[in-house]
């Protein structure tokens, strides 16, 4: 215990001698981490000599945080205990003895010291924070922590020490995470044990409306429990009917600028109380406090709250004539506390604000407080510690390259039976058709119909496997795509074409089928007239050759004779050629007279 007493003394840092002065004091097995034994050893001695420090202190009559401090060349020191608590802390922190430790010194310093000097101690405690909750010694000593803190809250005064007990409580929720089921009232338990006593009779020489003074304090009954409104309901037309009268009271006598502005809640933030004294005698001056009204008002909106939503069964809602009450009386408070000075508007925004951020809290508590917290992405480095680059896919991404290559491994693929292929019109349309049967009892807003997407990726498979089915689109909108011997009879009968629709689209087919090849006709026609011409003029051709013939061998001087008998051979020849000649020039002529005839005929059947 010695070495510790001159370790708390060194005015060097803890880092340069702790570790050196437990291994003399214990001697441990191992060089930097004692056993559980030699904790226990540790922890007892150290236990011992913080108790001597602290009962030194309250003999020299000192502040148990500053007992022992110096100063030396305008340099404060500080105390010898916050001194022992830093090196316990360096310890623990580098994991050289047990890390709940420093907990338990500070849980003891605590229970030892007095209030007032409770208030320094949690200053230390305040200050090492981020040291306290990291996560080797948070887990070790929260508990520790916990108890501490609740047995501080326990020994305070609510009504005085209202800025401690809120440092307290802040310091808790830093210090636990979001998450941490035990600051969480899971079961919802109201403290019943705060009852508010007052008069039933009125006290003798004084004026006062004991009607209204009961009324209003009796509203503390349900204050404190709001539950039993929701489960019985003669309690809520008794509340109710009380809180009328409590707002009627307070609408008839608004309060004035002048004495909303006499009293300045700064100046009086570290007097505040929230427990009201009830005696008669004061009923006329609370009434007349701003801060009294804004004390029922804001108790009513914190009720109503609760009762708008105070569980997850439907059976614990209130009813609808409950919830049009909660409604009405709602606003009258929310107009209250906006006509109440000083600066109502902006009490009652900070109000609401404040609310709302309470039914976040009790929705996440009745969701099972689900973690808050989410684990930061680890970016994985290659082992040079450089970021490995993206690699780069043939087709754009990896899926649609696994893709290609998949195709060259299996090309039987595409003629798979089990692959992903359009359906058939009729598998499509089925669910649509039996949606129409009103023997299946289904719904409109649940029909097939009111999908948009279904309804145009049908549309796209009737224009390419249904064109029939596809025209009745405009007539029937997309019930009339759904082919017909889908439908019951009696639907059917309905989307059918009627006969004489179907007798004029076919007097209209037949008129486009003679029409087409009546004009094919006409084409062929004077094709042949033209070919006619072109025979007539081969055929005259030969004819002036063999006249150019005889006149070229009279001209060469020929004998009569020979002239004679060439003549002779040439107009037997000259006859046989004329006759050839005449029957093809007939029948040019003949052609194209039965040409004219036909393009004339089917001129006029057109016509």
């Amino acid at each position: 215990m010695d070495l510790f007493r001159n370790a708390i003394v060194n005015p060097g840092p803890p880092e340069d001698f702790a570790l050196q002065t437990v291994q003399e004091a214990i001697k441990p097995q191992k060089q930097t981490k004692l056993a559980q034994d030699e904790n226990q050893l540790l922890e007892n001695i150290l236990r011992t000599l913080l108790q001597e420090l602290v009962s030194a202190a309250v003999q020299s009559g000192e502040k148990v945080m500053q007992y022992g401090q110096s100063v030396a060349e305008g340099e404060n020191s500080p105390g010898q205990i916050p001194r022992l608590l830093d090196i316990v802390l360096y310890l623990c922190e580098k994991e050289h003895i047990e890390g709940g430790m420093i907990f338990q010194l500070l849980e003891d310093l605590t229970e030892m010291s007095t209030m007032r000097n409770c208030e320094d101690i949690f200053g230390y405690i305040e200050s090492k924070q981020e040291i306290l909750g990291k996560p080797e010694l948070f887990a070790r000593g929260k508990l520790v922590m916990l108890r501490t803190c609740n047995q501080l809250l326990r020994r305070l005064s609510k009504a005085n020490d209202v800025v401690f007990c809120g440092r307290i409580i802040m310091f808790l929720a830093h210090f636990f995470p979001l998450s941490e089921r035990s600051a969480v009232n899971i079961k919802g338990v109201f403290n019943t044990s705060n009852e508010t006593k007052y008069e039933t009779e009125a006290p003798d020489g004084i004026s006062i409306d004991l009607n209204f003074y009961k009324t209003l304090w009796s509203l503390q009954e349900y204050f404190s429990n709001p539950a039993s409104l929701s489960v019985t309901p003669s309690k809520w037309h008794k509340f109710n009917s009380s809180l009328m009268t409590v707002l009627s009271t307070f609408e008839a006598q608004p309060l004035s600028d002048d004495e909303g502005n006499a009293i300045n809640l700064e100046d009086e933030a570290a007097n505040f109380s929230i427990k009201y004294l009830t005696s008669p005698k004061l009923m006329g001056l609370e009434l007349k406090d701003p801060n009294f009204r804004r004390h029922i008002l804001v108790q009513c909106l914190i009720l109503f709250d609760y009762l708008k939503a105070p569980g997850k069964n439907d059976k614990d809602l209130p009813s609808e004539t409950m919830k049009e009450e909660i409604k009405n009386c709602e606003e009258r408070v929310k107009k209250l506390l906006d006509m109440t000075p000083p600066r109502g508007k902006e009490f009652l925004k900070s109000i609401e604000h404040i609310l709302e951020r309470e039914r976040n809290w009790v929705w996440w508590k009745r969701d099972g407080c689900p973690p808050f917290e989410k684990q930061p992405l680890e970016k994985k480095l290659t082992q040079d510690g450089v970021k490995k680059r993206r690699p780069r896919w043939r087709l754009g991404n990896k899926e649609l390259s696994q893709l290609w290559k998949w195709a060259d491994q299996n090309p039987n693929a595409l003629t798979d039976p089990q692959r992903v292929r359009t359906p058939a019109i009729s598998e499509y349309w089925k669910p649509l058709a039996e949606d129409m049967d009103e023997s299946a009892g289904i719904e409109a807003e649940y029909h097939h119909k009111n999908n948009r997407v279904y309804c145009w990726k049908g549309l796209r498979f009737s224009a390419r496997q249904d064109l029939e089915g596809f025209s009745r689109f405009t007539e029937h909108g997309i019930e009339g795509v759904v082919p017909l011997e889908l439908l019951p009879p009696d639907v059917r009968s309905k989307y059918q074409a009627k006969p004489n629709d179907r007798s004029k689209r076919a007097k209209k087919e037949e008129t486009k089928s003679t029409i087409q090849p009546e004009e094919n006709q006409i084409a062929a026609t004077d094709i042949n007239v033209e070919g006619s011409k072109a025979n007539l003029e081969t055929s005259a051709a030969p004819l002036d050759t063999d006249d150019t013939i005889a006149t070229a061998s009279t001209s060469q001087g020929g004998t009569p004779d020979e002239i004679q008998k060439q003549s002779s051979e040439t107009d037997g020849g000259h006859d046989v050629r004329v006759e050839a000649d005449a029957d093809g020039e007939a029948d040019a002529e003949t052609g194209m007279i039965d040409g004219e005839t036909d393009a004339e005929a089917d001129l006029e059947a057109v016509s």
